[in-house]
């Protein structure tokens, strides 16, 4: 029960928070009919592409993939290098000795003497089941160029994909001032028209079908302020964050 209802009111401010701002959108939309500019109303396009980039889980997704491959490239250099080795040793006891009189050409044996020898090196030890490892250490690089090159290319598609949506944004915002224009001039016509329909100057089909003009253009500007208000949202979902300057 205790977990139920900080989840309620998280679920409560979220509704709240969507409706904050799909009355904003509202809003926006009504001053655009009223003539504002929509892009004086949106965030930068540059800042726009930023916040894309910075809030896409696609490229979160791919910047995890990075990590793994750098340390997949880690765990193989660890595994090449466990073939070589440093090792070091020292002995003290009698050792025989050999010297060489070149008087009379001949060699002659020493006894033992007491000594301490030393001996350093290097060793090197390939299994032949890590013959391959250093190959992997190359594979392991070329997968880290790889996923790179995949997050670069998914960051200039989205930066493309923002630019669209804004596109499609402002033509929205075109059909909303062409239609608001189309259904005020219908509005206006449908006014003189009822005046001569009263004082008998037209029939009821002239009046129909002038009434049925305007009904479309009316339905046509209702259209495209929604074709607007969703292009906006779609933007929003893009970039990761409301597009509007007043949220």
């Amino acid at each position: 029960m205790n977990r139920i209802i900080p989840l309620f009111f998280l679920f409560q401010f979220s509704i709240s928070t969507s409706a904050v701002y799909s009355q904003n959108l509202d809003t926006l939309v009504d001053q655009v009919v009223q003539g504002s500019q929509i892009t004086d109303m949106l965030l930068p396009l540059n800042y726009m592409q930023e916040l894309a980039v910075e809030n896409s889980p696609l490229l979160k997704f791919h910047d995890s993939e990075i990590i793994i491959s750098k340390l997949k490239i880690r765990a193989e250099k660890r595994n090449w290098m466990s073939t070589l080795g440093f090792e070091a040793s020292a002995k003290y006891g009698l050792f025989d000795n050999l010297i060489i009189t070149e008087d009379l050409g001949t060699e002659q044996a020493t006894s033992k003497t007491e000594q301490t020898r030393y001996s350093v090196g290097l060793f090197l030890k390939i299994p032949l089941n890590t013959v391959g490892d250093r190959t992997n250490v190359r594979q392991a690089r070329a997968e880290l160029e790889k996923r790179r090159y995949q997050k670069e290319n998914s960051v200039k598609e989205l930066r493309q994909l923002v630019i669209v949506q804004f596109n499609n944004v402002l033509k929205s915002n075109k059909s909303v001032e062409i239609r608001n224009k189309a259904f005020g001039f219908s509005n206006m016509q449908m006014i003189s028209v009822e005046k001569d329909f009263v004082n008998g100057k037209i029939n009821i089909s002239e009046y129909t079908r002038v009434n049925d003009i305007k009904m479309n253009a009316e339905l046509e500007f209702e259209k495209s302020k929604l074709e607007l208000t969703m292009a906006i949202q779609i933007l929003s979902e893009i970039v990761g964050k409301p597009v509007t300057t007043k949220n």
